[in-house]
């Protein structure tokens, strides 16, 4: 159980270990907790550590609790006796100290090398994702606007399935180029736009769908709202959203979303990883309600959301 395939378990239980070492007191495990606030630690790397704690049942939670068992205590001393014998402190102490670092945002510290390479890695990975949502959704003759859609995998996908839909990306310089190259290389008709997704400024008309895949997670409820604002110029009465990512039924499921939350609100601090009951918080901000939701596979899933106001 304790080896490098369980990587998130391990980083979740040092995490756990560094904050219970700095307590001065019985720790509570709350962001009230005099220790959580002097670290600095945001809402989101706390919730995230106990989630997985909670779904490897490495500590016990009910009715908004948290109890460590003996029996679990054991486990925890085992897992960094583990990794003090594999001699990988130095990567956890890194990875803990990035939690701490109040700018730590995971495309800031990317070379342009670095972006460009990762924009061809997502490619093919969200190209494979955009085959299972075509299966969901019809976008014959619409018009789509995708934010952050990175090298365009998703919409590739997408317009393969739906040649006559418009197609739109917005993104930053070097997405954008990568996603020029795929497009000639795929034959695809879509539409690059260099552009700033917090303060969108794009052609005058209306879409019919607007895409966020792997995107709201990034960022804390207030960028996400200017986000979503920033998109109320392009939107109809019959504009829906459709929101991809890694979207938990409730706190501690699905077990395979949850294991990813720790390194997502680590590498970007505020990001966080949201329940259905969340996001329909976040998006009554401007007015759209939950319409349905699907599982797209043991990660992901699709939200699709629509005006509160839409009468069918």
């Amino acid at each position: 159980m304790y080896n490098d395939t369980f990587m998130e378990l391990n980083e979740a239980v040092y995490f756990f270990s560094m904050i219970n070492s700095n307590a001065e007191g019985p720790l509570t495990i709350t962001l009230d907790d005099p220790t959580v606030k002097k670290l600095g630690m945001t809402a989101s790397v706390i919730k995230a550590m106990m989630r997985i704690l909670v779904v490897s049942r490495m500590i016990d939670h009910k009715t908004g609790s948290y109890l460590l068992t003996d029996e679990q205590s054991e486990k925890h001393k085992q897992i960094l006796e583990n990794i003090q014998s594999r001699n990988q402190k130095h990567h956890f102490d890194a990875f803990y100290d990035k939690a701490l670092n109040r700018s730590q945002f995971f495309f800031n510290d990317l070379s342009n090398a670095e972006y460009e390479i990762y924009s061809k890695c997502n490619f093919p990975i969200t190209r494979k994702t955009g085959t299972r949502i075509s299966e969901h959704i019809d976008l014959s003759n619409k018009k789509v606007l995708e934010l952050g859609g990175n090298s365009g995998g998703l919409g590739t996908a997408l317009v393969e399935q739906y040649e006559d839909c418009s197609y739109t990306i917005v993104d930053t310089e070097i997405p954008c180029k990568v996603g020029n190259e795929y497009k000639r290389l795929n034959e695809v008709d879509m539409t690059f736009i260099e552009g700033d997704i917090f303060d969108l400024e794009l052609p005058c008309e209306i879409y019919d769908y607007v895409i966020l895949m792997n995107l709201l997670h990034d960022f804390d409820d207030e960028k996400c709202v200017r986000i979503l604002n920033s998109c109320k110029g392009y939107l109809g009465a019959k504009t829906k959203f459709i929101i991809i990512e890694d979207i938990l039924i409730n706190e501690f499921e699905p077990k395979e979303a949850v294991m990813h939350g720790l390194r997502l609100s680590v590498e970007c601090r505020g990001g966080k990883q949201r329940t259905l009951e969340e996001f329909s918080n976040l998006f009554s901000s401007i007015g759209y309600k939950l319409d349905y939701s699907i599982r797209v596979d043991s990660v992901h899933g699709m939200l699709m959301m629509r005006l509160e106001t839409e009468v069918y």
